[in-house]
């Protein structure tokens, strides 16, 4: 997915939020503002929105002196999580279906992103995923695809935010019960709330499987800024779960089979899923719609 001029003001908005969050004077947010204009005027659109992200949130740190400006958010997200998920986890057990709503709780945890939103409501957003459909609606797919695995099959899954990481255990925990082997990629470095190695062994992960980092500090998978033992496991693994937007954003088009999860949170990411899931755009106007879209079933090829 390429940079959408709706993404350029996006990035600007986005620093601002970073120049308050850290406490930046008022002297210091204009400079910051005026910085990261001058750098969105110069962008590559051809780029994923995550690709030049990086570049911003850099020049962010380098201006602020602060490498790290959402530390204590994330910290927060991911004590508030783990006091939800034990009540989340015994209504799985008491589900109809224990994937389904696994799925879905992982799901309701992608609306911890401080990228796209300045305040996050967790509980309106799990009530969310009990009651709502979704709108792109290939989780049937991935239901079958899972039940096709044999024990010891390789499962990589791609996390994305802190707090979010938390959620994904309950999903990440059936698929260990079933006997897979799973791989959790988190990110590099600080970027925005994207979950770290710190944030994936606070949400006791490393119980479930082997948690790597993919080698970038990008908030998304651009295959070449990944290690090559990333890009080794994203190519060989039997199943690759693909959670939040940015991911989408960066790995919509690429040839193998991904499962995104995901609540779409923009309009530029939200056209770009309906047109390669063939949904009406009306269906996904991009204000935290629910999806489960697999990239071989794109109807554009």
């Amino acid at each position: 997915m390429r940079t959408e001029v709706e993404c350029l003001p996006c990035f600007v908005r986005q620093s601002l939020q970073v120049a308050r969050i850290i406490g930046c004077s008022p002297a210091l947010q204009v400079r910051v503002v005026q910085k990261i204009a001058k750098i969105v005027a110069s962008l590559d659109v051809s780029l994923s929105p995550p690709a030049n992200a990086l570049q911003i949130y850099r020049a962010i740190a380098e201006l602020t002196g602060c490498e790290d400006p959402y530390r204590l958010l994330k910290t927060r997200s991911n004590a508030d999580a783990l006091r939800v998920v034990p009540a989340l986890r015994r209504e799985i057990e008491c589900s109809a279906s224990r994937l389904t709503a696994a799925l879905r709780f992982a799901i309701a945890g992608n609306s911890i992103d401080y990228g796209a939103f300045a305040s996050v409501d967790i509980i309106g957003a799990l009530d969310k995923c009990r009651n709502n459909p979704f709108a792109v609606d290939h989780s049937a797919h991935f239901c079958d695809h899972i039940a096709t695995l044999k024990k010891g099959a390789s499962v990589l899954y791609l996390a994305d935010n802190s707090g979010e990481i938390v959620y994904d255990s309950l999903l990440i925990e059936y698929l260990f019960r079933h006997g897979f082997v799973i791989t959790i990629a988190v990110k590099d470095g600080p970027i925005i709330n994207d979950a770290l190695m710190e944030d994936a062994l606070a949400a006791g992960l490393n119980t479930f499987g082997r948690i790597i980092s993919n080698g970038s500090r990008c908030p998304g998978t651009v295959l070449e800024q990944c290690s090559d033992e990333f890009r080794q496991i994203f190519a060989s693994a039997d199943l690759v779960i693909s959670k939040g937007q940015g991911n989408f954003e960066s790995l919509s088009e690429v040839d193998r089979e991904v499962f995104f999860l995901l609540m779409l949170k923009c309009a530029v990411a939200a056209r770009h899923m309906a047109e390669l899931a063939g949904v009406n755009p009306a269906k996904l106007p991009g204000t935290g719609e629910m999806a489960v879209y697999c990239s071989a079933m794109n109807t554009t090829e």
